[in-house]
């Protein structure tokens, strides 16, 4: 997959035979996973190249001053899209320049001039150009005027509420990451490398993995988890908090790895959160901490005993892609 950062000559060369999915695309979840395969299906039926077209930072931080958790890190991303087999993506950064633009300017000169594309897959929600005034109606009447098709794809509901990065971001900063699962079509993903610890998890007979990750939303509390080292998919406890019993000042993400030793220091890993145990709480003593470890031990060794299966395949293929 080819990135872009901005248009260009060479971009154009590959996008003027496509047809793109234009959208923050925050989470990929199931209504972005529709999308998308919109896109890969049609361009199948069309013999034509594939692209997306995202944004950086996200709108809202500059539309309207929100401070916005990103579920997923860029890096994330772009592997879902690499997975796809997308030919290529354009993340446009999101400043000034490009949010002063009209609808009719983005359709022409990002769209038309800038792209070439064939046709255009959409979100029914989908807002552009200044202000965000302009939506699906005004892109189709751009779409006949400048001779590209356009596509929308009706939002994907769950228990009567519509899968929104927005209310993944609410069930994973309440640490119902079974709930995000649900939207998302796969576990809640946390990634970075491996960083050496205080050894503390080492001194109570618990030694773990420690994890330098740019992901944005950390969830407190202790969770089942499943880690991904070298490929391989390693049943695990992941403890994500500030360690209150020793007076830690700065959060952590660390994991007990189940059935696996070993030192793995600066090497990339992913921690998929499947389900929480409990809230991170301060104890007593080192003592207290060590008998509740030993019962979380406990009760994930029981867990992952009954879904075998699952626990040995690699987490993404639980998504509907």
């Amino acid at each position: 997959m080819r990135i872009f950062r901005r248009l260009s000559p060479t971009l154009k060369s590959i996008s003027q035979e496509s047809i793109v999915a234009i959208g923050i695309f925050d989470g990929l979840h199931l209504g972005h996973q529709k999308i998308l395969r919109t896109v890969i299906t049609k361009s199948r039926q069309h013999h034509l190249r594939t692209g997306v077209m995202t944004f950086s930072p996200h709108p809202d931080q500059i539309l309207n001053d929100r401070a916005i958790k990103l579920i997923q890190t860029e890096k994330q991303k772009l592997h879902f899209f690499k997975a796809l087999n997308i030919d290529y993506c354009l993340i446009l950064s999101f400043e000034q320049e490009l949010a002063s633009l009209s609808g009719q300017e983005f359709a022409l000169k990002i769209l038309k001039q800038g792209l070439g594309i064939k046709e255009v897959v959409v979100g029914q929600n989908f807002r552009f150009g200044h202000r965000r005034h302009c939506g699906v109606k005004e892109l189709k009447a751009f779409g006949q005027k400048y001779h590209f098709r356009v596509s929308v794809i009706k939002p994907i509901m769950k228990d009567g509420y519509q899968v929104s990065s927005s209310l993944i971001r609410h069930w994973l900063e309440k640490g119902r990451v079974d709930k995000a699962a649900e939207l998302l079509g796969y576990p809640y993903e946390i990634s970075g490398k491996i960083i050496k610890g205080q050894g503390i998890g080492q001194q109570l007979g618990f030694p773990t993995i420690n994890l330098k990750t740019e992901n944005q939303i950390l969830p407190s509390g202790v969770y089942l988890s499943l880690a991904v080292i070298r490929d391989r998919i390693i049943p695990s406890v992941t403890n994500i908090g500030f360690r209150p019993t020793f007076n830690g000042q700065q959060p952590t993400v660390e994991a007990h790895l189940l059935d696996l030793t070993g030192r793995f220091y600066h090497q990339s890993a992913s921690l998929y959160l499947l389900k929480r145990l409990r809230p991170e709480k301060k104890f007593g003593s080192t003592l207290e901490l060590q008998r509740q470890i030993t019962r979380d031990v406990e009760r994930a060794k029981k867990y992952f005993k009954q879904i075998t299966g699952q626990a040995r395949v690699n987490p993404l293929t639980f998504s509907s892609f």
